[in-house]
């Protein structure tokens, strides 16, 4: 996957208020951490920002970062973004190196309709959107496309079914896809909600013996 250019700036001031100051101005703080180097404070335009990973994973971008000196390979490790405005308020840079492999999440992409969805009223279950991989920067894969046209009833797609040419970090059990019948999956909600009420009237009877011996206590005292 091509590496994306995102151009900053050292920033000499750090704290909240500066913060607030920047993002007065259409700017992101942002710290680069990694390769055993002292984290550096910078600052990115947020319109370049947000005109550059328009469209894109933010996990899996590999990015060519300038802040004053030459360029490093960094991916985005976190990123902090207002929940109402939907506004980017802090980004977290991690440097990587091109000769080393990384871990990094991908977005997981079905493609096709299953067969047991279409032509016999099944229910499509996928619970995972991403997967995390172990790859050299050059190599990290855009998406995982998984093809689950050929899903029939009761049939599911786990880790260990992939065949990738970079190494997929999870279990071989892990669950990409499957397809159910609508009656069992209505049983599966049905048992769930059962266990969540059993659960909850558990809890309630303790409490009601705590206060009974809590009450005991002070009656022998």
């Amino acid at each position: 996957m091509a590496a994306f250019t995102i151009t900053g700036e050292p920033r000499e001031v750090n704290g909240k208020g500066a913060a607030r100051k920047l993002r007065a101005q259409a700017l992101i703080p942002a710290i680069v951490y990694g390769k055993g180097e002292e984290p550096v404070a910078i600052q990115i335009g947020r319109r370049d920002f947000m005109r550059t990973v328009s469209g894109h994973s933010l996990g899996n971008m590999i990015i060519d970062l300038s802040f004053g000196n030459d360029p490093v390979k960094a991916v985005i490790r976190d990123i902090q973004i207002e929940p109402v405005s939907r506004e980017v308020l802090h980004i977290d840079f991690n440097r990587i190196s091109m000769t080393e492999k990384i871990l990094i999440e991908v977005p997981l992409e079905l493609v096709g309709v299953a067969i047991g969805v279409k032509n016999f009223g099944g229910i499509l279950a996928h619970p995972i959107r991403t997967l995390t991989v172990s790859c050299f920067a050059n190599d990290v894969p855009e998406k995982i496309e998984v093809d689950i046209s050929e899903l029939g009833l009761n049939d599911s797609i786990h880790v260990s079914d992939l065949k990738e040419d970079f190494e997929i970090v999870a279990d071989d059990d892990v669950l990409i896809a499957s397809v159910a019948t609508a009656k069992a999956e209505a049983v599966k909600e049905e048992e769930t909600e059962e266990g969540a009420e059993a659960a909850a009237a558990e809890g309630a009877e303790g409490e009601e013996k705590k206060a009974e011996e809590k009450t005991d206590e002070k009656t022998k005292g």
